[in-house]
């Protein structure tokens, strides 16, 4: 089979396909991935086929997902993404889905769904976080008022609702020229294709978020797709003496996030440290530390796979995105989330409620009394760090990427 792949966002939203992909291929069965520009090199040294879509990971990550991004924000800045580079980037879409078997698509890649009922063929629906109706919790970026389930459904036909509107401004006419009717006002039709309802595959695991009982067959909480562990990757000198050299170090890293000023989150982080008096690991993906006079308690790396260095540290210090978020869970280590927007808000508390880390710091309240307060707890309370390891035992033993992939050669053969 050839199965398509439609994924937007930054580095996060491309290794869990990636991870599938891997696991498609190993069963005979040939994968295309599309994505940003940037992402083409990595995506082709994977083995996979590459297709172009127009537009910038940074900006995305800057306008979808940043500290003020409310849900009419949200969608206001989807338009303004999208309006320069949309007639390319449609043109891409349809490309991209061409000649495929089966469409998969991330959140934001959910054009795709309308070049798939064109072309005439199957897809699934992709997300990291949960994003149909339930009377459970809010939306994601919906505010969580103590209204109870109504209020919580209501969040959710209120995002459906955005998305119809979003949908019928920016892509009937595109439509039209591909011979399907246009959407109409309130409604939603992107739970079912051809007549029947599309599949949708939750790549996170059950143990953190479990599935609401409301939710069908059709909703399948797979697991986290977690790649293949890189056993010949070695750290270079200069990391491995330092890991050596001390205590077990703390791992701070925000990923791609960019909200507010770098250098005030920078200065709460290093005066947290000295604080705390903890050894660190600074990601480099976080920002550009080389004019800074760190001290030898503080060591930025580059890229490090999480999977490897995550069992030398003590704690994570990261945004909540939910691929950090697995990994941290799954090295069975405290988690200490900091979210700047999106769905980081709902992995930091979904950590939080499991025990595995104090209450998360939204990027807007931190400072350095939280800080070093939630550092502090992270690395003595014996209760988290127990909770952590059982939880990471429970991860290491899911197969998410393989349910994943028995669930879409299923729905496909």
């Amino acid at each position: 089979m050839n199965y398509g792949i439609i994924t937007i966002g930054s580095q996060g939203d491309i290794d869990p396909f990636v991870a599938l992909g891997k696991r498609l291929q190993s069963r005979g069965h040939h994968v295309r991935i599309a994505a940003f520009r940037r992402f083409e090199e990595y995506i082709r040294s994977e083995g996979f086929e590459y297709a172009p879509l127009a537009g910038d990971a940074a900006e995305v990550i800057r306008l979808l997902i940043g500290e003020q991004v409310s849900s009419f924000q949200y969608f206001r800045n989807l338009e303004l993404l999208l309006k320069p580079v949309k007639d390319e980037f449609l043109s891409n879409i349809l490309s991209a889905c061409r000649g495929m078997d089966a469409i998969l698509y991330s959140l934001l890649g959910a054009v795709a769904w309308h070049a798939a009922e064109s072309l005439r063929i199957p897809c699934f629906r992709v997300f990291f976080f949960p994003a149909d109706p339930t009377g459970e919790f809010p939306a994601m970026t919906a505010p969580d008022l103590p209204f109870g389930p109504t209020y919580h459904r209501f969040t959710f036909a209120c995002g459906d609702f955005l998305w119809t509107r979003a949908t019928r401004k920016l892509l009937n006419d595109w439509r039209e020229s591909l011979g399907l009717a246009k959407i109409r006002p309130f409604a939603f039709p992107y739970r079912n294709l051809h007549g029947k309802p599309v599949p949708t595959l939750y790549a996170y695991s059950p143990v953190v978020a479990p599935k609401p009982a409301e939710w069908d067959g059709n909703k399948h909480v797979t697991g986290y797709w977690i790649r293949d562990s890189r056993a010949d990757w070695k750290p270079d000198k200069a990391l491995a003496d330092f890991l050596e050299a001390g205590s077990r170090p703390i791992y701070i890293g925000f990923g791609s996030m960019v909200g507010g000023s770098f250098e005030q989150v920078l200065d709460i982080v290093l005066k947290s440290l000295r604080l705390t008096k903890q050894r660190a690991v600074l990601s480099a993906g976080w920002g550009d530390l080389r004019e800074q006079h760190l001290s030898g308690m503080i060591h930025q790396v580059g890229f490090v796979p999480h999977e490897w260095l995550f069992q030398h540290v003590a704690a994570v210090v990261h945004h909540g995105g939910v691929g950090t978020t697995a990994a941290g869970l799954r090295a069975g280590i405290p988690t200490i989330v900091v979210p700047f927007g999106g769905d980081q808000p709902y992995w930091g508390d979904r950590v939080y409620q499991l025990g595995a880390g104090p209450k998360p710091i939204p990027r807007k309240k931190l400072d350095v009394k939280r800080l070093s307060s939630a550092i502090l707890q992270a690395v003595s309370s014996r209760e988290i760090i127990e909770n952590s390891k059982r939880i990471g035992e429970k991860l290491c033993a899911e197969d998410g990427v393989g349910r994943a992939a028995d669930i879409i050669e299923r729905e496909t053969k």
